[in-house]
């Protein structure tokens, strides 16, 4: 399924019309119906911002068609870096998922264990003051 026949289908699913879709996320009417045409193709943090809309995975927006990022890099006034992704599986893009995740737990366990050190410290140098 293309890109374009997909957001078609999401926003077609809410009941929405393309003006509302556009206010929802901030973009335009007509760059929306350009997209669901085929006409022109969303970059990475438009595709973000429909997966976080519609609440799919952005492994949702992937087909086996080939597909060209642009990503928009305002600190350097409008430079592009092109980032081209051929035949990128759902497969992979869950895996990055699960990973990142993963990670993300990982983290926040860690977060947890420094709190408890930090309290641990903080009692150790009571009790020395207390011996002092």
């Amino acid at each position: 399924m293309s890109i374009a026949i997909k957001l078609l289908e999401l926003r077609k699913s809410k009941g929405l019309s393309q003006e509302e879709l556009a206010i929802d996320l901030s973009i335009s009417q007509s760059t929306i119906s350009n997209y669901e045409k085929g006409l022109s193709k969303p970059d990475v943090d438009t595709l973000k911002k429909y997966a976080s809309y519609f609440q799919v995975a952005l492994s949702e927006f992937f087909t086996e068609d080939n597909y060209t990022f642009y990503n928009h890099d305002n600190k350097n006034k409008g430079d592009i870096n092109n980032l081209v992704i051929n035949q990128l599986s759902e497969q992979l893009l869950e895996q990055f998922e699960k990973r990142i995740t993963d990670k993300e737990d990982i983290i926040g366990m860690q977060k947890e264990t420094i709190a408890i050190l930090k309290e641990s410290i903080f009692g150790l140098q009571e009790i020395i003051r207390k011996l002092d």
